[in-house]
């Protein structure tokens, strides 16, 4: 099919492909260029011609003892690259290059492109395009007429099959490509979803964090929600689907969990930009503030159906949910293998969801209080804001609405502008006393008891109580003699 790629996306306009191409060719390799670098370019989403990672489908029939693995390292001495071996038993290779790009090679399954294309994962990036004929593309699924509309469609049902972890990159493309996913593939993910059990939680979570990175994903979380795949990943959320409405929840649990994600986008409109800063910046590799936010949403309950209880006059209790759903969080990351920044966040996240709106309780609070609730969540307090704005969003039972809504509503907003000032004023108070000194001063080792004495004195310091450094060290002396001289 001869096509027109858009100015700058053309695959010879890309000078390290070029380059591969030839390298390959000299060694009898024929290659094929297939998956996301030719959908991005009929898409219009690279430019300049520069690619970050192009995958290739390498026939190495003419090649003298030839394969994906040889070629591969072939290039990788060529090009002064790194080879990393990613599957040798399936014959595929990546070399990375010091200025960035990536390349995987993967042998021809079945030893023709015509074999290898029917066993990828969606018709978009099952697109095939060599250098022979160099303004065309071979289609052999349908993926061209996909492409305008973005839609994602599996190959076949046996794409799932295959490697179960599909599943998830449909929704992760739909998000990344505002894409729909094509109904017999949902149906399809369906009836799999329990395969997903199957799959390395590291590659879930890429998938997963990825998905939830994107600014707008709630409609595609809402459609997966629908799918099961959610409870297969946590199936901590299966219990949550039994707690029913009540006097403040309009939604069932599981609903309700799954609605925070809409209700947190429909608030990055109107909260300040350092909000959303703070969350586009990544925790680790590949995992945004933002992203992990968005799985704490989804979590922020788990502690509900442990200890839910209804009253005799009917009114529904789950005294403690938070603190229990913080530890299952725990141990949630802990199977997850999440790294430490990506953990702490979504524990912290789900420990302390309930604290913005508690502060309202009983009427305004006290400036103490408030300022207590800023040192404990420190730069925790963009997301946790986030998180508060989308379980309020999403809790429109007949208990919490009207003025009393309202208020709140406002009183959190307040809660949240008032972060910044507090923040610049603490960051530009002198600090009387640090861990070393007053481990000096009461001749302790390092431990607990330090960091519980610093932040004491920073209270007392930020209330007035203590001026100077002699009586921040009296306050210590004080205080340790009070709490940890026995």
């Amino acid at each position: 099919m001869a096509v027109t790629f858009p100015a700058g996306t053309h695959p010879l306009e890309n000078e390290l492909n070029k380059r591969v191409l030839a390298i390959a060719a000299e060694h009898d390799y024929r290659l094929y260029i297939v998956g996301g670098f030719i959908r991005d370019a009929l898409l219009n989403r690279r430019s300049n011609g520069k690619a970050k990672d192009v995958d290739y489908a390498v026939d190495s029939r003419k090649a003298l003892d030839g394969s994906a693995m040889k070629l591969g390292a072939i290039l990788a001495q060529r090009l002064d690259g790194h080879l990393v071996p990613l599957d040798e038993t399936n014959d595929t290779v990546r070399v990375v290059l010091q200025s960035g790009e990536i390349f995987d090679f993967a042998g021809c399954v079945g030893g023709t492109i015509e074999a290898d294309v029917h066993r990828r994962d969606f018709t978009i990036n099952a697109l095939v395009w060599s250098d022979d004929r160099p303004d065309e593309i071979v289609d052999l699924v349908g993926g061209m007429s996909d492409i305008p509309s973005r839609t994602i469609r599996l190959v076949a049902d046996k794409s799932i099959t295959d490697d179960p972890l599909r599943m998830l990159r449909a929704f992760r493309f739909s998000a990344t490509l505002d894409g729909p996913i094509d109904e017999g593939t949902v149906a399809s993910i369906k009836k799999h979803a329990s395969l997903l059990s199957t799959v390395a939680v590291e590659r879930i979570n890429y998938e997963l964090f990825l998905t939830t990175a994107v600014l707008r994903c709630a409609h595609v979380i809402e459609l997966m929600a629908g799918t099961g795949l959610l409870e297969v990943i946590f199936p901590e959320l299966i219990e949550c689907r039994k707690v029913t409405a009540n006097a403040f929840h309009h939604l069932g649990l599981f609903e309700h969990s799954v609605e925070t994600i809409p209700q947190l986008e429909a608030k990055l409109d109107q909260v300040p930009d350092w909000v959303t800063t703070s969350a586009s910046q990544e925790l680790s590799a590949g995992v945004t503030r933002m992203a992990a936010t968005k799985v704490a949403c989804l979590l922020h309950d788990i502690g509900k159906p442990q200890t839910w209880a209804i009253t005799e006059e009917g009114r529904h209790t789950f005294y403690g949910h938070d603190k229990l759903g913080a530890d299952m969080c725990e141990v949630i990351g802990e199977r997850m293998k999440w790294s430490r920044p990506v953990d702490k966040l979504i524990v912290n996240l789900v420990g302390w969801h309930l604290r913005p709106g508690q502060l309202y309780h009983q009427g305004p609070p006290t400036e103490k209080a408030i300022r207590r609730f800023y040192r404990s969540v420190r730069d925790d307090l963009p997301e946790l804001m986030l998180l508060a704005f989308a379980d309020f969003g999403a809790t429109r039972g007949p208990g919490l609405m009207g003025e009393n809504r309202k208020v709140l509503e406002n009183s959190m907003f307040e809660l949240l502008a008032g972060y910044p000032p507090y923040k610049e004023e603490t960051t530009n108070r002198p600090k009387l006393l640090n861990g070393s000194q007053i481990m000096e001063l009461l001749s302790l080792k390092q431990g607990p008891a330090v960091g519980e004495l610093l932040a004491a004195l920073e209270e007392a310091q930020e209330f007035k109580e203590v001026s100077n450094r002699a009586e921040a060290e009296r306050f210590v002396k004080e205080l340790y003699q009070q709490k940890y001289s026995k």
